[in-house]
């Protein structure tokens, strides 16, 4: 891999040891890659945030960078931690847990990283620009950025994404590269009417039927409706990458690169064709459904993170009604979009409904080892799906926004 000399400086310990350790790691992952050089990245996206994703040793990892002079070359980002850093205790947690956690955040916010704690930061802070290199990790957020805003970014390995952050600067491979972007499947839209794609629910289960099929390819999806919102697309972007491990589609005439069909395969011809039909996404609908009918126990949105749009929308859908009392009604969200709910009045109609929110943090990189208390989970995410039967012990049901709201209330499903 050839290095500026600048980068050899770094490489050579001269910008101190944890600059070194980073540069080591970044380049050895480029040389596995067949990278030919490092790309200056503009931000960054931090996925190891959270305790239960890295533990004692990754943590141990970050500080070791910390005490070594390392701090973030660019504007970086990052990703939910394990706990609701100002409401632990309401969600069950440990003291002990709770300080592990604490500690990790403690460590990240010394290396100069923005305090986000959401897996959707391009709803945070502004949004990458078209064509930028970004130093990304977190799945959604990688599949986002490439698909809907048209900016570069691979999935980065857990860690690695730290090191990238901090010398700024990432190796070439991959979707970096604009052929490695072209469109490889196509899934044609076909049979649907106008009740078809009004919820994010629509769009995560063809998001999850998609990536089974695609598994790692680019799929290009033709017949989404015009009117398409970003938060829809976030649910689609979800389902893909947890799907399938896709990092990026292109939906004619609603992202960047796929104005047309021959655009969004950069005029390759000969690709396979997949028509998707109503039957198609009501079966993977129930094939992610695991729930038997009867009680439900929570109510779950919020993966990914709920904007603040999506937060209105939902108080709007209460109208006046309450949660059941046996049922929990939890929403996930960044402390910036809640913080936003409370200024609008919107977090206080919701919580006098019976809802929670639940800040900085997400079910699913929350206490795995804990016992929750419920075991029926209703939600309108493709990904929280799939991730919690593989997680809990718990089954799901997957149901519309409207659907979870109505269920909430009577407390059954």
């Amino acid at each position: 891999m050839h290095l500026t000399n600048d980068e050899q400086d770094i490489l050579s310990g001269m910008r101190g040891e944890g600059l070194r350790t980073a540069m080591e790691i970044a380049v050895k992952m480029g040389e596995l890659y067949g990278a030919r050089r490092l790309l200056p990245v503009k931000n960054a996206h931090i996925d190891a945030a959270s305790y239960t994703t890295i533990w004692d040793a990754g943590t141990e990892f970050i500080e070791y960078l910390v005490s070594n002079g390392a701090k973030v070359a660019v504007p970086t980002t990052i990703n939910p931690v394990a706990r609701d850093i100002e409401n632990w205790k309401s969600m069950g947690l440990s003291k002990e847990f709770s300080e592990k956690s604490r500690r990790l955040e403690d460590a990240y916010i010394s290396m100069g990283v923005i305090p986000t704690w959401t897996c959707a930061p391009y709803q945070c802070t502004g949004a990458p620009a078209f064509g930028e290199i970004l130093a990304w990790s977190e799945s959604n957020a990688v599949n986002y950025a490439n698909s809907v805003l048209g900016a570069r970014a691979n999935r980065i390995p857990d860690l690695i994404d730290v090191c990238c952050a901090v010398i700024g600067r990432v190796p070439e491979y991959g979707l970096y590269i604009t052929e490695n972007r072209a469109g490889d499947i196509l899934f044609r839209l076909e049979g649907f009417d106008e009740s078809w794609f009004c919820d994010a629910v629509d769009y995560a289960v063809l998001g999850y039927f998609i990536g089974e099929i695609s598994i790692q390819r680019n799929p290009v999806i033709e017949g989404l409706p015009e009117k398409t919102t970003n938060d829809q697309l976030k649910a689609l972007s979800a389902a893909l990458a947890s799907g399938g491990a896709t990092a990026l589609f292109h939906a004619v005439k609603l992202t960047p690169e796929a104005r047309t069909l021959e655009d969004a395969f950069q005029s390759k011809t000969g690709y396979e064709i997949t028509k998707v039909t109503p039957g198609n996404l009501i079966d993977t609908k129930d094939k992610l459904t695991t729930a038997a009918k009867g009680k439900a126990d929570m109510v779950l949105l919020g993966c990914p993170h709920f904007s603040f749009d999506e937060i209105r929308e939902v108080r709007d859908m209460f109208k006046g009604r309450k949660v059941a009392s046996a049922t929990k009604f939890w929403i996930m969200t960044s402390m910036i979009m809640y913080d936003l709910a409370v200024r609008a009045g919107v977090a206080h109609d919701l919580l006098d409904a019976g809802v929670e929110f639940i800040r900085d943090t997400c079910l699913m990189v929350s206490d795995t080892d804990k016992d929750w208390g419920f075991k029926t989970i209703i939600t309108n995410s493709g990904k929280a799906a799939q991730y919690i039967t593989g997680l809990y012990d718990m089954d799901v049901a997957v149901k519309s926004t409207p659907e979870c709201v109505d269920i909430a209330i009577r407390g059954e499903w």
